[in-house]
């Protein structure tokens, strides 16, 4: 008998012109949306094949070791195209500096090119199934139970011995079915769409991502359907249950998220005590450091407080400040390229060395100090939020949805935060190349007179985005909280149901 009533209910929704309409929409937009992030990405990614290059250009002709900072890029994500998230949102150029710990402030972004484009990020693959698939499964439930109960056909079915449980079910699996249909139609023609560009290219492990966000997007669908299965149960009359379930989605889409993160921002205030202790010791930080540098000059074997040692006023090619971003202190960094060092200034030269040698390693300590004090303060006024945030959100399926997907697709906040982990670990192992190579006590450190710096033996910066196992891990909390939502919205639809007067 469930088989029949399963049947009945798939040809009831086949047969409606409102599952033609669903297919249709859904394959419009899939097909809209696919084509237009398909080409974002495209003009994000020769973006970053040109900063690449050009980097790597400037790089190649760097002379001597001050001048050698790198830029390293973070290549944009291919499964961004699914859901963007953070991908396009926050920086992904960083320059790397021997006296700077970089964090999340420190980066620059280069453009896909599309302003238009940037400002809709939101639009994506994700959107469409988030929006768009959400109403129809509100649209596909609410006369699932009310409207049969309207017209009698519903007391006509009960008077056969037919289980109430059995006539729930088969209404759950017969429009989950016409739901998934489009769905995975719609999945399959993007991706195949995607991979026949030749222009994006997916690793094993992105094709089970992949399947992880369908996988999501099906029991979101079911979450949707069941809130609406839910007032359909509850009510008696077809046009309130339309009614309230539109009021459920505008709230779960538009109202909710909005309120979540006005709601975080009032958790977090601007002037925090750990932001203002943060930039007070950086500047505490910074002036002591340039008092060890000033008692050197005073006490060095140079008469003055110059850092000419005598020797006409060298000039540097560029002058760098780096500062600590939104909270503190400046330190000053000087990047020089002497080309000619004349024979009267010769020497100056063993002077100026141990002068660089020794204010190497004091403006590092200074650069991992004030970094164990801005790595706090960025988790106080932007990760802190983020986390409330998320919790927040985690009262509204919609929002689960979008984070889960974000997880299984790596463009989440923590996802593009790995960038600057790889950078920070970069900078490190940078500073130990200068150690190896002996670049601070070298005349090579200032001058490219006697040679330039050799380049081959340089690290090269390796970014990897994060392995399958980080993603499902990341995802699963939001993925659990999907699945025990729809078993409660079940159970209490078949509570309801089975016990009310038909």
């Amino acid at each position: 008998m469930f088989l029949v009533l399963l049947r009945r209910e798939m040809l009831a929704h086949l047969i409606t012109f409102r599952f033609a309409i669903t297919v249709i929409v859904c394959l419009l937009l899939v097909a809209t949306t696919t084509l237009v992030r398909i080409h974002d990405y495209e003009q994000r990614l020769a973006s970053y094949n040109t900063a690449r290059d050009v980097h790597r250009e400037e790089l190649l002709a760097t002379r001597t070791y001050s001048f050698l900072m790198p830029k390293v890029d973070r290549p944009p994500n291919p499964l961004s195209i699914f859901n963007a998230g953070m991908d396009n949102r926050l920086g992904n150029t960083l320059q790397i500096y021997y006296t700077l710990v970089p964090v999340l402030w420190d980066a620059e972004s280069h453009s896909s090119g599309n302003l238009f484009l940037d400002s809709l990020y939101k639009i994506d693959l994700i959107f469409t199934f988030q929006f768009v698939l959400s109403l129809l499964a509100l649209l596909f439930a609410y006369d699932a139970i009310a409207g049969e109960r309207e017209t009698g056909t519903l007391r006509l079915t009960l008077s056969h011995s037919v289980r109430r449980g059995s006539i729930l079910g088969a209404k759950y699996l017969g429009a989950m079915t016409c739901l998934i249909i489009p769905l995975t139609i719609s999945f399959t023609i993007a991706l195949i769409w995607m991979v026949s560009t030749g222009s994006i290219v997916f690793s094993g492990d992105d094709f089970l991502r992949i399947a992880g966000i369908l996988l999501t997007s099906i029991i979101y669908l079911s979450v949707i359907y069941l809130i609406g299965l839910l007032i359909s149960a509850c009510t008696h009359r077809t046009a309130t249950a339309l009614m309230l379930s539109l009021f459920v989605w505008v709230v779960l889409v538009g109202v909710y998220p909005s309120l979540s993160g006005f709601a975080a921002d009032q958790f977090i205030s601007p002037r925090d005590s750990r932001i203002i202790y943060s930039y007070n010791e950086s500047r505490q930080i910074q002036q002591a450091a340039k008092k060890e540098e000033m008692e050197y000059l005073m006490n060095d074997e140079v008469e003055g407080e110059s850092d000419s040692f005598n020797m006409g006023g060298y000039s540097y090619k560029t002058g760098l400040h780096i500062g600590v971003g939104r909270i503190g202190a400046r330190l000053e960094f000087k990047a020089y390229d002497w080309q000619s060092i004349p024979p009267e200034y010769e020497k100056g030269v063993p002077h100026l060395i141990r002068y660089h040698q020794v204010l190497a390693l004091l403006r590092i300590r200074a650069a991992e100090k004030i970094g164990l004090l801005r790595l706090p303060a960025l988790e106080q006024s932007r990760f802190r939020r983020a986390r409330i945030a998320r919790n927040l959100l985690r009262f509204s399926p919609v929002a689960m949805y979008n984070l889960a997907t974000q997880a299984w697709a790596g463009t989440d906040l923590y996802g593009v935060v790995d960038f600057f982990k790889a950078a920070r670990q970069y900078r490190r192992t940078l500073v130990n190349y200068f150690y190896d190579k002996d670049a601070f006590s070298s005349r090579q450190w200032f001058a490219s007179d006697k040679g330039t710096v050799n380049l081959a033996a340089l690290p090269r910066f390796v970014y990897q985005r994060t392995n399958l196992r980080t993603n499902v891990l990341r995802a699963l909390p939001d993925l659990q909280l999907l699945f025990l939502i729809n078993v409660v919205l079940f159970l209490a639809s078949f509570a309801i149901f089975v016990r009310q007067e038909i």
